[in-house]
């Protein structure tokens, strides 16, 4: 549902993130839209065995690292909208932050007190 919600952004033409200009706003509000979805996805497909961190994390990013592809490449194909990889690269260090942290988050729940 929610990468649905990141395509319907995508297909509006001119869109600009809200609040006042500054260097680099758009590729913090990638960041974040990456972050949510990767936090996102590490919740809802983590895995039954064990795993490393470092390797679940990854899966992850690799799984979110396509779709931003494809978002950026549908972009490219709207009005006003332009394929970057700079985009696409705030994509994937939003969608490490954000399954990082999920990944951590569950790990320090499930470890032993």
């Amino acid at each position: 549902m929610y990468v649905g919600l990141i395509f319907f952004g995508s297909s509006r033409p001119y869109l600009r993130a809200p609040g006042p200009d500054f260097a680099n706003k758009d590729k913090i509000a990638h960041c974040t839209e990456y972050g949510i979805l990767g936090w996102f996805m590490s919740r809802a497909l983590r895995p039954t065995r064990a795993v490393p961190a470092a390797v679940e994390v990854l899966w992850f990013v690799a799984l979110g690292a396509g779709i931003a592809g494809l978002d950026e490449l549908f972009q490219g194909t709207v009005a006003g909208r332009v394929t970057d990889i700079r985009d696409w690269s705030a994509d994937v260090t939003g969608l490490t932050i954000g399954a990082g942290l999920s990944v951590l988050h569950a790990r320090r729940r499930r470890a032993p007190s």
